[in-house]
């Protein structure tokens, strides 16, 4: 392999170029990872994962909530909010949480991104808007369950779900949103970093992650995932799994959640990316 542009690698497979295909936005440019995907296909290059038109899908996440419902998968009650017309909140229950619709890495999710006050979302709805560039933004119903990541890695008989991972919200006190929000993800110095901890179930309550792994293999097809990738899951009140996000893209650097699903399932991570080369069509 030898390092081409925009931190990609390209591989030669079977006599044709292939992109392994690590492409991220930049803040502000949420289609910036569609957009590199596709490039690379117009120029006749393969790319390791999901096709560019499934991370685009993917990327927007009313979109996404369209496709899963078509399939009969269970998402949080929700959909766009006009911050000026405030009406979808009149069919989503509170609490509400308000997110960036084509963002991903939970940006613009902190602590006031819940609320049950219709002025307040509203209002979180309007900054929103101007904060990300004047994208849509979803609103939904905040799920009172379990969290969990359910990372895939392709197989040599198909899909491979790896083990679930809890996010588990430790010591959290009663005010504070149990939510994974961009402070859990990327700021080490946080109380939700340091306290956001990730559990895998490790054969523990089986008919729960028996559930888990239904959902995520429904979610894959559905959405039209390929090599690899993430979707998380939310329970509702009644403890029936919903599907929050559909991932094609995650990261698997060593220090991220789909690393340590992988090594969770006891697969080392040369295997994991010999999987994803094999699945774009690479043979040794």
């Amino acid at each position: 392999m030898a390092v081409g542009a925009a931190g990609v690698e390209v591989a030669s497979i079977n006599g044709a170029d292939t992109v392994v295909n690590l492409v991220e936005s930049p803040p502000g440019l949420p289609g910036f990872q569609c957009e590199a995907a596709e490039a690379f296909e117009r120029l006749g290059l393969r790319i390791t994962g999901s096709p560019a038109a499934v991370i685009r899908a993917t990327t927007d996440k009313e979109a996404t909530r369209r496709t899963l419902a078509g399939h009969g998968v269970a998402v949080a009650p929700g959909g766009l909010i006009d911050p000026d017309n405030p009406a979808a909140l009149d069919t989503v229950p509170p609490p509400w949480i308000l997110k960036p619709a084509l963002e991903d890495a939970s940006l613009g999710l902190d602590d006031g991104a819940v609320t049950s006050d219709r002025a307040q979302a509203a209002a979180r709805a309007r900054d929103l808007r101007r904060r990300f560039g004047g994208q849509d933004v979803l609103v939904e119903h905040l799920l009172p369950g379990r969290e969990f990541n359910i990372a895939i890695l392709a197989g040599a008989s198909g899909p491979e779900v790896l083990p679930p991972a809890e996010m588990t919200f430790v010591d959290f006190p009663p005010d504070r949103p149990r939510i994974l929000g961009w402070e859990a993800k990327w700021d080490q110095s946080s109380f939700a970093y340091r306290n956001t901890v990730r559990v895998f179930l490790d054969g523990a309550e089986p008919e729960l992650g028996e559930d888990l792994a239904r959902i995520a293999r429904r979610a894959w097809a559905a959405c039209g995932l390929a090599g690899y990738g993430r979707v998380d899951i939310r329970l509702d009140d009644d403890g029936t799994p919903c599907v929050l996000e559909v991932n094609a893209n995650p990261c698997i650097s060593p220090d991220a959640g789909f690393a340590a699903a992988t090594a969770a399932a006891g697969i080392e991570p040369a295997e994991v990316v010999r999987r994803i080369l094999t699945a774009a069509g690479w043979s040794q």
